[in-house]
This record gives C-alpha cells, structure tokens and sequence, in this order.
C-alpha cells in the first residue's frame, strides 16, 4: 500500500516520470550496490543515514551520493494518543491511528452464533500485554472469560481429559498426589511437535466446551459483550465462537525484555519462546481490531476506550 501511494504521487507531481520501486528490507536498500544512484533525498531527522550510507559507498569503491535535505510537513493537532503521535505528517503516525479501530469487517457468515451477547477473542503472544488490555475492558463493562483458567480445569484428577491425558502419555507425569504435573508434561510436548500437537488435540475441545458454557452463562446474566481471553485463540480454530478477533501487539524486542525481566529468563529462552508463537504478522492479518501495549499505561488505555467506544456502534440487535 504504501510502495503504490508512492508510485501514485510520484506520477501526480510529473506525469511520465519512470518509476522504480524498491522494498526496503534493511535501512541502505539498493543505495550501497546500485552505481547508477546519485542522489538521496532526506529529512533532517534522517540526514545522519545519508552520512551512513555514503561511508559505506565509499567502502565499496562507489561515488558518494549527493544529498539532499527536506522538511516534512506539520501533522494537524489529533487528539488521539496525544504524547505518542510524532509532530508532522508521516506513515507511522497513521498506523499508529488504526490502533483501536475496526481495520477489517466482521465476517458472519460462516459464524453459527447468535447476535447476542456480542463477543469478542482476545488474542496476542506471551507478554503482548493481553491481559492487561483485558482487565481494562472488564472495568468498562465487559464479562469476561479467562481461557488460561479454563485450561487448568480440565487438566483436574478425573476428569475426562485428565483420563486421556494419563493414557497417553503415561504415569510418569503425575504427581505423589495423582495430579498431573504440568512441568513434567511441559518437557515431554515442548521438545517434541507431534506429541505438543496430540496434547492439544485433547484439551483444546475440552477448554472450547467450556467457554461456550460460559458465554451461556454471561447471557442468562444479561451481559451484552463478552471477551474471550486466549492466548491460542487462532491456533485452535475458536474464532467460529467470537464475532470478532483482537489483537495485542508489541515488538519482539519488547517482549522479549519483558518475559526476561517477568519470568527470569534468558535472552536465548525469550526469544525462542516467542519464535514457537505465531507472528506479530500472522495475528494481526487475522484480526478485526489492534492494541499495542508498548507505550505507557495511558495510551494503552486511551487505545481500550477508543475501541469500546466505536464497538457500541456496531453491536447486534439482540435476538
């Protein structure tokens, strides 16, 4: 989208003009390999790249680009997470804007759920902030139901998972008291994909079960809007029970200081727990609304209204 609004204005500004769009996969680009080059137009705050870019050239036995500096354009006053927008027009202030608001229609047409209570899956990587975001929506009125509890409800001495979850995988994972322990049964699943994959073909119907029973519950409660917290919302296929999907979000680098500073672990485990999850990219091509947590606590509260507040205007009639 971006590389085509380029191509549109470049075309506006003089018509005729050739054309040659490149992705930029790093910060030089085509800039240290393409002789042909000889011109590199920045803004200020971006001028130090220029001198980057040149050195490298130079490195490289290439002429030096010649340069030339710009200044953007003041962004208009945008009430919408004051403190976080940058002051001037720019592609990442416009990003930024989308958090919060709906960035693709609810699909219901292959939903067999009723118009009401309205519900909505809360979904995001470890430390992405969900929870948090969670309790924000709960201060505003919305039941909730915690997937993470559900989970350890069905792992219970005798019940029918506990029961299958033993024959499978053997005694061994029990505790003295005859309940599973679950780090013993971590090891086994986490280093091998096809028993990971059998264990969460048992509990994971168990724990959609359970969420349908509660969702029945909030609505003899009388609850218009219900969120459902999981963290494995995609992976298990339970967007069919939510009528829309919302995604917390924040940059790895951030998560994985998070989970350190959090679970006290190493830079190596955080960063290998997050690359056994979905991505960031993966999510959000899935969702309906997107929250990032990576900011102070008031903007990500302001990001919470917003998207409660444009919610309210497209719930269901209740039948």
């Amino acid at each position: 989208m971006r590389m085509n609004s380029v191509r549109d204005f470049i075309e506006d500004v003089k018509p005729g003009i050739k054309v040659e769009l490149v992705p930029l996969q790093d910060m030089y680009g085509p800039t240290i390999t393409d002789a042909t080059m000889d011109c590199l137009v920045v803004t200020k705050e971006t001028s130090k790249g220029a001198t980057m870019i040149n050195t490298e050239r130079s490195k490289r036995g290439l002429p030096p680009l010649e340069v030339r500096v710009i200044d953007l354009l003041d962004e208009e006053a945008n009430t919408d997470y004051q403190g976080l927008l940058e002051p001037k027009i720019s592609s990442s202030n416009e990003r930024k804007l989308l958090l919060g608001t709906l960035i693709k229609e609810p699909d219901f047409s292959t939903k067999p759920i009723a118009n009401w209570p309205y519900c909505i899956g809360l979904t995001g990587g470890i430390a992405s902030g969900k929870s948090s975001v969670c309790k924000r929506l709960q201060n505003l009125g919305a039941a909730v139901v915690d997937c993470d509890k559900l989970g350890h409800q069905v792992y219970i001495k005798d019940t029918p998972v506990y029961h299958q979850i033993v024959e499978y995988f053997g005694k061994e994972i029990l505790a003295s008291n005859g309940e599973i322990q679950r780090s013993s049964l971590g090891k086994i699943v986490f280093s091998d994909k096809s028993k990971l994959h059998q264990l969460n073909s048992m509990v994971w119907p168990a724990i959609g079960a359970a969420v349908k029973e509660e969702i029945a519950k909030f609505a003899k409660e009388g609850k218009d809007i219900v969120v459902i917290e999981a963290a494995v919302l995609l992976e298990a296929k339970w967007t069919h029970m939510v009528h829309e999907t919302w995604v917390a979000i924040i940059p790895k680098n951030e998560a994985v200081k998070r989970i350190m500073e959090r679970n006290k672990m190493s830079k190596e485990d955080a960063e290998a727990r997050i690359d056994s999850q979905l991505s960031n990219k993966e999510r959000v091509e899935a969702a309906n609304v997107v929250l990032c947590t990576q900011w102070d606590y008031e903007i990500t509260q302001q990001q919470v209204e917003k998207a409660w507040k444009l919610l309210q205007g497209r719930l269901l009639p209740k039948e």
